[in-house]
Formats: structure tokens, sequence, C-alpha cells
């Protein structure tokens, strides 16, 4: 429950920073996130250079740094290659904002952050939601904070899609914060993780059939967000997506296990560190 708090504190603050130095809080954000985006897609295409280089294990050798405060660092050269065109990326989006840049490196945050991050088990993801859920409707529906930063911040941490362009400046774009992305995300993907561990436990293939919870998730997301859309279009005002998508994926999740028998199972699964899942040492003896 302290990320919720965490995240009113930073979402606070910027609004504090954004009402009186807008500007300078812009150029400095502005520089740290395009470095953070050009580094996080140059990650997402690395691998798709690495059989061009595959003949060289000098490129391809991976190399580790252990950097204070940061922790340990690894990368190959072929990381390094890959950094070079994604900055042309980077130099386009910090010099310009396009909308397609910015979906770009906000996609490659999303898709590293769900990559790297685990909630642990079912009811941490539980708790986790419940808190964002209460988090989102108060700063959307309560202050005007929300919708300040998001349109002040001129960061690659939403994702924005043109909506009418003879609207005023400002109000051509619809936009979908990364946290309503990441953080039922990280759910999907821990309950992904348990269908294929479920299926080799049962020594089946793991093939799309398997995966009952993880398309249960990935259908009650996308009627969430078309159920926001819908509710945003409606009243014509800013939505917490969290409202609808938090409520759909638990459901979906408890649905699937209340039809597969496993509820007790499902409230017990857990992961170590290394992702794989555990089961519950009560369960166990």
């Amino acid at each position: 429950m302290q990320f919720p708090l965490y995240g009113s504190c930073a979402l606070f603050g910027l609004y504090v920073l954004f009402k009186f130095y807008k500007d300078l809080a812009n150029l400095l954000l502005g520089l740290y996130f395009t470095g953070l985006g050009v580094l996080a897609l140059a990650g997402l295409v690395s691998p798709f250079l690495i059989p061009l280089f595959r003949s060289s294990k000098a490129l391809t050798k991976v190399h580790e740094f252990d950097v204070p405060v940061m922790g340990m660092i690894e990368f190959s050269i072929v990381d390094l290659i890959a950094v070079v065109p994604v900055s042309g990326i980077g130099y386009i989006y910090y010099t310009t904002h396009h909308w397609v840049t910015n979906n770009m490196f906000g996609v490659a945050f999303a898709l590293r952050g769900i990559e790297m991050l685990s909630v642990g088990s079912f009811v941490n993801g539980a708790i986790l939601l419940c808190g964002l859920f209460v988090y989102d409707i108060f700063w959307v529906f309560g202050t005007d904070v929300m919708v300040t930063v998001a349109k002040s911040f001129q960061a690659p941490i939403k994702l924005v899609f043109p909506r009418d362009w003879s609207a005023p400046v400002g109000q051509q774009f619809s936009m979908l914060g990364l946290g309503d992305i990441v953080i039922p995300g990280l759910f999907i993907a821990l309950l992904l993780r348990w269908d294929v561990r479920q299926a080799l436990a049962a020594k089946k293939a793991v093939t799309e059939g398997v995966k009952k919870y993880f398309y249960a998730q990935f259908a009650a997301y996308i009627a969430a967000l078309v159920t926001t859309v819908i509710m945003m279009t409606w009243f014509k005002s800013a939505q917490p997506a969290l409202l609808y998508l938090v409520p759909a994926a638990l459901i979906a999740a408890l649905l699937t296990a209340l039809a597969s028998g496993q509820l007790k199972e499902l409230f017990a699964m857990a992961e170590d560190e290394a992702g794989a899942v555990v089961e519950d040492d009560k369960k166990s003896k």
C-alpha cells in the first residue's frame, strides 16, 4: 500500500512544480525522459539486431558493471549499436514532441516495466490494484492535479491519440497514462506465468489453450478500456481508467478461478524472486 502514497506525493510535487516552473520543469524532465526513452527503446530493438551479429561473440557478449546507486548493469556491444538509430528518434521527440515518437517511447517504457517488475503474488497484486483504484479516483475526480500534470508534462509517460485536429491546441488528443497499462499489465503477466507453470506442472504442452487466465484478463482489459472511452465521451470529462480496469481485472481472475475450481490455489499463488510460481508452504505439507 506504500506505492499509492509515494505516487501521490510525487504527483502533487509535479503539480506544484508545473504551477510555478513549468518551462524549466519540461526542459529538465524532457532531457531525462528522452535519455531513458532512448535506452528503453534500444533495449527492445537490440534482440532484433543480434541475429545480424551472431557470428561475432565479441559483439554479443554481455558485459556486467556494478554501478553505485543504480546497481548491476548488463549490456552488449549490440545494445550500444541499437542506441545509434534510436537516438535519432530521441532527437525528433525532444525537438518536436511528435505524438508518434512519444508513443514509441511510452510503449517501450511500458514493456520494459512489465518485463522487469513483478507483483509477487495474487494477493499483492490485488492489494496494489485496490490501492491504485482509490488513488486514481481521488486525483482525477477529487482534484485537478492528475489532469493538470498529464496535460502539462511533456514526457512519454502517457500514450496520446489524435482525436480532433480542428479542436483547440491541447484538446486534439486523447491520453492514456502508462500507469493504466503497466499496473494492470503486471497483474496480467503474473497470471500468464501461472498459466504456463500450471501447464508445465501437468506435463502439458504450453499452447494458447492453456492460457485461460491470460485471455480472461486480456478480454477484461479491452472491455474496461472501451467502457472508459464510452464514459469519457458520455460525460465529456476525464475518466480514471483504473476505475474500470481494476474491477475488470479482479472479477475476471476470480470468475476464472471459480469456473476452474482453483479459488484457493489462486489466493495461495506466489512467485519467488526468479519469477517461478511457488506453492503455499502449508499446502505442500
